[in-house]
């Protein structure tokens, strides 16, 4: 009696379920808006210091130092954002394409 495994044909591959989406974009797409914040932030700065321009005093002084020092943890702030969605898009690219390939093996 012949067993059915012995004429059986085993092939083993690996397949590729989706095409690959390069994902180049989708960060920018994310940090657009993180972007247009930084840009009003920096305009607002800009307005805040131009108003106060050419005026001395301690107040004058003070106001100056809290607009550096808020303008700086911001921005600080907003680029640790941006940075965190990048990783997060190249993550999330990893997980997919870890997905998409699929090992088979065909009897």
């Amino acid at each position: 009696m012949t067993s059915i495994f012995s004429e059986t044909e085993v092939i083993s591959t690996t397949y590729h379920f989706l095409t690959s989406d390069p994902m180049k974009d989708k960060a920018s797409r994310i940090n657009e808006p993180i972007n247009d914040i930084l840009h009003l932030t920096k305009q607002f700065e800009f307005s805040l210091k131009d108003e106060i321009k050419g005026q001395k005093g301690l107040i004058i002084d003070k106001i100056k130092e809290e607009i550096d020092s808020k303008s700086e943890k911001r921005q600080s702030a907003l680029k640790t954002i941006k940075e965190e969605n990048i990783n997060k898009v190249s993550l999330y690219k990893s997980i997919i394409e870890d997905l998409r390939v699929q090992d088979v093996t065909l009897y």
